[in-house]
């Protein structure tokens, strides 16, 4: 294995650590960080089958967490529904350009929450529309880059959601699609050439499922918010230069 895989598999440790601890976190980080290897075509069919191994040892491990009503209704749906949309996109849009602007909300996003939670500005309710609209927008997002978290993080933020719950919740959303996107790019052949690499690194998910958790049962809801908005802030900061030449 080539040194630029050995770095990528760091990477891979850090990014889904993240997950195992908020739910969330784990491709856009790879992906941020992995661009500065390897093209983002070529990190995908190693990293969605991967968050489909996390997800699914995180599903088992925390299946009584699941807010099934919430993930049904409010998150699949239009989740699914922007991600066919995004990959048919992927076909004829401006990847880095679209990464930037995509890396930009997301900053503006985690900066003005993080600012809202130390001033302890309360989150006002917002429109019927808000929540499903942002939602298919983090569909999209995933389509194009498989990094529909924090968008739907930001689509989430109105519902008053325990950690535990928030999660396990998330989890089944990346579950649920990264399945169906592996399936897409089974079909397509590109994930069957790397399939050494991705079983080479299921020993450091292993270790990011249980550093992860030993993180997350130590931190109050509070902190909890604190790191969602920092893993934000830092995977947008990630993305945006890695569209800088």
């Amino acid at each position: 294995m080539s040194w630029e895989f050995v770095v990528l598999g760091i990477f891979v440790g850090i990014a889904f650590t993240s997950e195992s601890i908020t739910g969330f976190g784990s491709i856009v980080i790879a992906v941020a960080l992995g661009s500065l290897l390897f093209p983002i075509p070529q990190l995908l069919p190693i990293l969605v089958p991967l968050s489909v191994f996390m997800s699914s040892a995180l599903f088992i491990r925390f299946f009584r967490d699941i807010d099934f009503r919430l993930l049904f209704k409010r998150m699949l749906p239009f989740m699914l529904a922007g991600m066919l949309l995004g990959i048919a996109l992927l076909q004829v849009l401006s990847s880095d350009a679209l990464k930037a602007a995509f890396a930009v909300l997301v900053l503006w996003f985690a900066l003005r929450e993080w600012y809202k939670l130390q001033r302890g500005i309360i989150t006002r309710p917002k429109p019927v529309w808000w929540q499903p609209w942002w939602t298919f927008c983090a569909g999209i997002t995933h389509g194009l880059f498989a990094s529909g978290g924090p968008l739907l993080v930001y689509s989430m933020n109105t519902f008053a959601i325990a950690k535990a719950n928030f999660r396990a919740t998330l989890v089944c959303v990346w579950l649920g699609l990264n399945l169906t996107y592996s399936a897409i790019m089974w079909q397509q052949g590109l994930i069957q050439p790397v399939l050494p690499v991705i079983l080479a690194y299921l020993p450091v998910l292993a270790i990011a499922f249980w550093l992860g958790h030993r993180i997350h049962k130590r931190v109050n809801e509070r902190q909890f918010k604190q790191i969602v908005y920092a893993l934000l802030t830092f995977s947008a900061g990630a993305m945006l230069l890695s569209t800088i030449p």
